[in-house]
């Protein structure tokens, strides 16, 4: 039973992506000043090679959505609302960007606790234990470099000394915010439990606490690309899979993701060479922390459908 519990795991992409994560974690502990190389090609290959490419097949789970509630799909609407709201989101962006940003952090820590919580029942107290766990795992992954995330929440929100003063005290009681997150998540986890009761994978939250750890033990960028990269987007891979179909391999979707994903890495890439030649007056950080914002809130309005039709 253990061998096959070991080969099982020797078999999951998310295993390899731990060892990777630990592997950096040890230079990172030993080599006393890193290169910073080491972090940025860490970063690109989870973000580039498998972050880009979850969000990339949304079409095909939105078809099975509209398959399963007996509607025609159409290819062109969907793109057209796709991008709609990738504008409309980039407008609330110019305009008030502290609001855009603080719902960025709710959708994407609800979107975090309903995907690692994906088998929860759908009563309410489980709702707000993923709540809780994505919030968690999200003030975790920013608590790494605190100072780098208030100089990055300055200037995103174009020097907001409300919103950066809110971080400051957020990270200034951190062990109180972790604290309170924590115990809320257990208790109402417990009660939830009561109610309808979720049957637990032990090998799969072993992982899991075995990676936050290991988040807990690298700098900003690489801590969120293993957790973005290495964990969640894996996972939704699978779940995606198992909403398409047996057929549908995780191998396979990434494949199919690729069109898209190349698309994506292209308008990357242009927009680069293009800030390098003639905006490079333009501050680069905010602009891509808001491109992936925006490119974002679409990707989590399908994943809704999909984990709702469970």
């Amino acid at each position: 039973m253990l061998n096959t519990t070991l080969k099982q795991q020797l078999r999951q992409p998310r295993f390899w992506a731990l060892i990777m994560g630990i592997v950096v974690v040890l230079i990172h502990q030993l080599a006393g000043e890193v290169n910073p190389a080491i972090d940025y090609i860490f970063f690109a290959i989870f973000v580039i090679l498998i972050g880009i490419p979850h969000g990339a097949v949304d079409h095909l789970v939105e078809e099975k959505y509209f398959q399963k509630k007996k509607k025609p799909f159409s290819l062109f609407r969907f793109l057209f609302k796709y991008i709609l709201q990738i504008a409309a989101y980039a407008i609330l962006w110019f305009f008030m960007p502290v609001l855009s940003l603080s719902l960025f952090l709710l959708l994407s820590a609800w979107h975090f606790g309903e995907s690692d919580m994906q088998s929860a029942p759908r009563h309410l107290l489980w709702k707000v234990s993923q709540m809780l766990l994505g919030t968690l795992v999200l003030f975790l992954i920013l608590m790494r470099e605190p100072a780098f995330t208030a100089d990055l929440i300055f200037r995103i929100t174009r020097e907001s000394m409300p919103a950066l003063n809110i971080w400051q005290w957020i990270a200034g009681n951190s062990l109180g915010v972790y604290g309170v997150l924590l115990v809320s998540l257990i208790l109402i986890s417990v009660i939830a439990q009561r109610f309808e009761p979720l049957k637990w994978q032990q090998v799969k939250w072993i992982n899991f606490v075995l990676l936050l750890v290991v988040i807990y033990f690298l700098p900003l960028l690489p801590a969120f690309a293993l957790y973005f990269g290495g964990w969640h987007s894996l996972n939704t891979f699978d779940h995606m899979s198992e909403f398409l179909g047996d057929k549908n391999s995780v191998w396979r979707l990434w494949k199919a993701a690729l069109p898209f994903t190349l698309l994506a890495i292209f308008f990357l890439g242009l927009t680069a060479l293009l800030w390098s030649g003639f905006l490079n007056h333009i501050d680069p950080l905010p602009v891509l922390f808001i491109f992936i914002a925006v490119i974002t809130l679409p990707h989590l309005l399908v994943m809704n459908k999909m984990f709702s039709e469970r």
